[in-house]
């Protein structure tokens, strides 16, 4: 199950119309979205409203018998509570793209859509010891509303904003942080020469060999499972 923790149909769709483009013909995907909730996650605000009904999904999730859940939102929100609460992998795209990355290259630079998420992208790196490979946090001012609604506007603007990463930050490595910008990888490592990476995209094939390895997070002390 990958969940879209905002409330947007078109993101949604965009996710699940990527994925099953990339996924392996023996997998079983499902994208959702709450009922409830913002219809964009840009602040922390913003957040508060998502988890819980995000939380449920996650307890759906387990009850349907899925073997993983990928929470799609480049800011993982909720992520070790619904470790806390899930039987079965949860993975988010973040923090794996964030690791992808670090191994892909000397240098990485994360996209991030609008200015005030800058300080929460250092401190997300920061969160899991990655900084000396961070060459920079780029935004491309656009919403993530806009950048879902706009195509042509948002490839445009992250091969600029991508370029200057590379030109005057040494990046090596390109994030796509937002969801909204899914599809767009391949043409900007094209035009540019170095990897970019979608973290829906990695994540979820990250995902399926976890799954095939039949790994787990540990339930003994960080995301032990509440008793209430």
């Amino acid at each position: 199950m990958v969940i879209n923790p905002n409330t947007s149909d078109s993101m949604t769709d965009h996710i699940r119309s990527q994925l099953s483009k990339i996924k392996r013909q023996d997998t079983e995907l499902t994208v959702v979205r709450p009922d409830e909730g913002p219809v964009s996650i840009e602040t922390g605000y913003d957040e508060s409203f998502a988890i819980p009904q995000m939380l449920k999904l996650i307890q759906k999730a387990n009850r349907e018998g899925y073997d993983a859940i990928i929470i799609a939102d480049f800011g993982d929100p909720g992520l070790e509570v619904a470790r806390e609460i899930s039987d079965v992998l949860v993975v988010g795209i973040e923090e794996t793209t964030l690791h992808a990355a670090a191994m892909l290259g000397a240098s990485f630079t994360v996209l991030t859509p609008i200015q005030n998420r800058i300080p929460h992208k250092y401190r997300d790196v920061r969160k899991y010891k990655l900084e000396d490979g961070l060459a920079s946090v780029r935004t491309t001012d656009m919403s993530v509303v806009d950048t879902d609604a706009d195509p042509d506007r948002t490839k445009k603007r992250i091969l600029e904003v991508a370029r200057q990463a590379v030109e005057q930050d040494g990046a090596e490595v390109i994030i796509l942080g937002c969801a909204a910008m899914l599809g767009y990888s391949e043409e900007i490592s094209r035009s540019l020469g170095v990897v970019v990476l979608d973290p829906v995209s990695v994540t979820f094939k990250l995902c399926e060999g976890m799954v095939d390895a039949k790994l787990l997070h540990s339930k003994k002390a960080l995301f032990a499972k509440p008793k209430k």
